[in-house]
């Protein structure tokens, strides 16, 4: 049986490898590229799903179009 903390370090590592899959399919942008909104298809925390982000200087914005998460990566 998982406990609770099992269960969290859980979905850090799921939203981890997500993290990363966006970042992959990042990996080929060039500089005329920031500032634009891709759609990527990666395995997310929630399974099989289509992600909106967002890359600028700063970090990459993300949101998820399956469940609803959003957030950043980097900065």
């Amino acid at each position: 049986m998982i406990n609770d903390e099992e269960s969290f370090f859980l979905a850090i590592d799921r939203n981890s490898l997500a993290e990363q899959a966006i970042f992959d399919a990042l990996a080929d942008i060039d500089d005329e590229e920031y500032y634009t909104l891709f759609e990527v298809e990666v395995e997310h925390s929630c399974g099989q799903a289509r992600v909106q982000v967002y890359p600028e200087r700063s970090g990459t914005l993300y949101r998820c179009l399956n469940c609803g998460m959003a957030g950043i990566i980097g900065g």
